[in-house]
């Protein structure tokens, strides 16, 4: 993280777990067994809800930090 604020580490964060979603999703999309259609469909929601996790997070310090 050397030559890395807080803030770039959150955004980086954030972008790979949306590009990790996006993958699950086309994985979702193209699989052909039910079962593994669940499979990724729960490891998709799993990079939303860490996204969300980090954005909050983000806002959260954002906000400490100018008080």
């Amino acid at each position: 993280m050397a030559g890395m604020t807080w803030e770039m580490f959150f955004q980086m964060m954030v972008t790979e777990e949306k590009a990790a979603h996006d993958k699950y999703k086309l994985a979702m999309e193209s699989a052909e067994s039910p079962e593994l259609k669940k499979v990724f469909e729960r490891l998709m929601n799993e990079e939303q809800i860490h996204a969300e996790v980090l954005e909050g997070e983000y806002e959260r310090l954002t906000k400490k930090m100018k008080a």
